[in-house]
């Protein structure tokens, strides 16, 4: 059967923005804090209507080919950490239709690389946990198509030997990961390579989403996270340029978000000292350098994590900002910017910067047992 999502999910996610509305009239419009510019019933608003951005973004099937793993990934996560119950029910209710699509888009696993397998798990765990079951034999079929794959293959490296490396190049179409850091390529440039904090991120959430779906891609998320001993200490802000900056901050939001298991649980800053102490300091930075949202978002949404609310000026501000600078179609970022990956994703982390979460506990025990009684990491033997 197949789901004509586009018109249907549109006049859902209109029909639930416009219930939602209605209540939120009724609602008292109180200041965020006292003296803000802001109410309660404004970043309710700019929720939902960001929300419902997404929710178009879903809803064009070139859109969601290429990126409705990824999206609906989004949906769920929403759906089970936000605190407004409004917010929670049309992220389940748009992430469960787009979830139902994606099934029917993907009953198989590729077989044309790693790359497109990851995105078949990252689908296909999301898919289970909206829709509340699996396939143990569709499981089985993709881990045999994934142990014909390298760490390599998905990584760029393997963590088991070495830790994240600094001569990937950034991109190539003439060749593999393993043949660009070892073969000479003329499609290759010579001096553009990813930094090795970038190569963790990717590395990072691969393996963690083949540790939800049950089937290792390559590698074990806990082969990847041992190597934060040798990414500590972060490099200073104020040394780096923009995209080393980018680099930093998404591998180091990325570690929270997959120890966290992206907001559900809450963790205690002395469990990840260098990396809350990074994010606490350089909060003003991204407010200073940014114009999107995007990296603010994962800003303010790590901090939640670690305890941090609108009591402190730092998060007042950043929360100001991002309603202060969403678009008039819901979204944030630059409107005419033609990378829908760019548009939606600014869209998803300013999301989660400004709503409020509804933690599930607070994640003690981590992967390994890496924490030791001071704080810190040791690694894994």
């Amino acid at each position: 059967m197949f789901y004509p999502i586009k018109n249907a999910t549109v006049l859902l996610t209109a029909l639930l923005l416009s219930a939602s509305l209605t209540a939120n009239v009724a609602a008292q419009a109180t200041p965020l804090w006292p003296g803000s510019r802001y109410t309660h019933q404004d970043r309710e608003l700019a929720l939902e209507r960001g929300l419902q951005f997404l929710g178009r973004v879903a809803a064009e099937p070139k859109y969601f080919a290429r990126w409705g793993h990824d999206l609906i990934w989004c949906f769920y996560t929403i759906s089970v950490t936000a605190k407004s119950e409004e917010v929670r029910t049309m992220a389940r209710t748009m992430g469960q239709e787009h979830a139902r699509q994606w099934r029917h888009d993907h009953p198989e696993p590729p077989t044309t690389g790693a790359d497109e397998l990851f995105n078949f798990v990252s689908g296909e765990k999301s898919a289970d946990l909206l829709l509340g079951d699996s396939d143990p034999a569709l499981r089985l079929r993709v881990q045999a198509a994934a142990s014909r794959f390298s760490a390599v293959d998905f990584l760029g490296f393997d963590p088991k030997i070495e830790p994240p490396p600094s001569d990937i190049p950034a991109s190539c179409e003439g060749c593999s990961a393993h043949e660009a850091r070892h073969t000479p390529c003329p499609k290759c440039t010579s001096k553009d390579f990813r930094s090795k904090y970038a190569v963790w991120l990717d590395a990072l959430i691969i393996t963690y989403s083949g540790k939800m779906y049950g089937v290792p891609l390559g590698a074990t998320y806990e082969d990847v996270l041992r190597w934060i001993t040798v990414m500590r200490p972060y490099p200073q802000a104020s040394k780096m340029d923009e995209d080393h900056f980018d680099d930093v901050v998404y591998a180091i939001t990325h570690v929270v978000y997959t120890l966290d298991d992206y907001e559900y649980y809450s963790l205690s800053p002395q469990r990840l000292p260098q990396e809350h102490e990074f994010l606490k300091r350089n909060l003003r930075r991204a407010m200073r350098r940014y114009d999107d949202g995007e990296i603010l978002g994962e800003f303010l949404d790590t901090l939640r994590a670690f305890g941090h609310d609108e009591s402190e000026p730092d998060m007042r501000a950043a929360v100001e900002y991002l309603l202060r600078h969403q678009n008039p179609d819901g979204s944030w970022g630059e409107p005419n910017e033609e990378d829908v990956y760019t548009r939606y994703h600014a869209t998803w982390t300013a999301i989660d910067g400004l709503r409020e979460y509804a933690f599930h506990g607070e994640r003690t025990e981590l992967p390994g047992d890496m924490m030791n009684t001071n704080g810190g990491t040791k690694p894994y033997h």
